[in-house]
């Protein structure tokens, strides 16, 4: 029997296939007002659109975007986001400082990805438009990763932040 490893963006797709999963449990849990791992209803309502994003959005255009390229940045965005995205999940069950350290995490994967995309993927884009948003996109990363990690650091250190 022939084994292989997972290439880098593999991981990455796959955890983006897993992560709808995750989303659904929280939403059925929380639609039955049932307190999954002893989750409150609202921290399961917002798993919903987290996993959706981090966990499959997010997931899905790292490895996407890492594809096509085999450098460590790739590397860094295609196995970054998901063991980040993994960290934040354990978070939730440990304490906000190992939140804090998926949130850290995560955001280096995404950063990854829009260094990515502006240095590789805009290039071949087909038109002026096209090369624009694609520049917007890869910039609004590094603008909301900047509040997420705003936000657990301050619920890990109790600095004001954000609600």
């Amino acid at each position: 029997m022939l084994t292989r490893s997972l290439r880098p963006s593999e991981i990455a797709v796959l955890t983006a296939l897993v992560a709808p999963s995750v989303a659904g449990l929280a939403l059925v849990a929380e639609r039955a007002s049932y307190p999954l791992f002893g989750f409150d209803l609202d921290v399961l309502a917002l798993t919903v659109p987290h996993f959706h994003f981090a966990g499959f959005a997010a997931a899905l255009v790292a490895g996407l975007v890492s594809r096509t390229s085999d450098g460590p940045t790739a590397r860094l965005a295609a196995l970054s986001v998901p063991a980040g995205t993994l960290l934040v999940l354990l978070g939730y069950f440990v304490d906000d400082w190992a939140e804090l350290v998926g949130a850290v995490v995560l955001t280096a994967g995404m950063a990854a990805v829009s260094v990515l995309t502006l240095r590789e993927r805009r290039e071949l884009a087909a038109g002026p438009l096209t090369r624009g948003l694609l520049a917007v996109s890869a910039l609004v990363l590094v603008v909301t990763m900047t509040l997420a990690l705003s936000w657990a650091l301050g619920e890990a250190t109790g600095l004001p932040h954000l609600s």
